[in-house]
């Protein structure tokens, strides 16, 4: 930081965030095109289905998230922010696999981690089972340094343990052991324990979902090349 450098403040962060969250909205859509059949349109339109569902997740989890933070709720904002992570990290396992597929089609992987990821569940209340979401973080985190790890953070508030519950809703004097109960006695810093996390994996999110705009005309060409006889419609 130079003598003319501004602090970066906790509006700066918000305002960052909001910035991301205002690009990715930018990028959603309300309706996809008349459907044409032809072979592979499904699996195109199936695959374009889960890519922009996870969209709208994203956007939506991560604006309450931003919320709670705005309001001083650390675990709830971090509850939140566990959560887009996982977004992203499908998101980013998805644009993996598009591209590798647009270098080396293979109709039935594909079709299958399309369908597992659009349609599958961990409760059986659909048949194809759920990809298994460290899978996906621990993609995400050898493209992304810093991600798996902050994803895990994020973690210890989503469950009741030190970070979740004494850690965050208590300050404890020692050694008089005087306690003070709140929402966050302690003060501790949205940005340096939840906030910069989320604005980490929104700017991940913003710079994959751009990636797999640029991909869909390749990714398309591909699948109807190689859907002749495997993926009718």
């Amino acid at each position: 930081m130079t003598m003319t450098d501004e602090p970066i403040t906790f509006d700066d962060h918000v305002a960052s965030a909001k910035a991301m969250l205002q690009d990715l909205r930018g990028r959603q859509i309300t309706q996809f095109p008349a459907y044409q059949q032809r072979p592979g349109e499904k699996l195109v339109r199936l695959t374009l289905l889960w890519q922009h569902s996870l969209l709208y997740r994203i956007v939506d989890v991560a604006s309450a998230s931003l919320r709670m933070f705005e309001a001083g709720r650390l675990v709830p904002g971090c509850t939140l922010a566990r959560s887009v992570y996982e977004s992203v990290a499908h998101l980013y396992y998805l644009h993996k696999k598009m591209a590798a597929f647009i270098v080396s089609p293979d109709i039935p992987a594909i079709a299958n981690l399309v369908i597992r990821g659009s349609w599958g569940s961990k409760d059986e209340s659909t048949e194809p089972e759920a990809i298994q979401v460290l899978t996906a973080i621990n993609h995400l985190g050898k493209a992304y340094p810093g991600s798996e790890d902050e994803y895990f953070h994020l973690c210890e508030y989503a469950h009741p343990n030190f970070k979740g519950a004494l850690g965050t809703y208590a300050s404890m004097e020692i050694p008089s052991m005087n306690v003070e109960f709140g929402l966050n006695p302690q003060g501790l810093p949205m940005v340096a324990f939840g906030l910069g996390g989320l604005e980490l994996i929104l700017t991940v999110a913003t710079e994959i979902f751009r990636d797999l705009q640029d991909l869909e005309q390749d990714f398309k060409k591909a699948v109807y090349e190689n859907a002749e006889g495997k993926y009718p419609d």
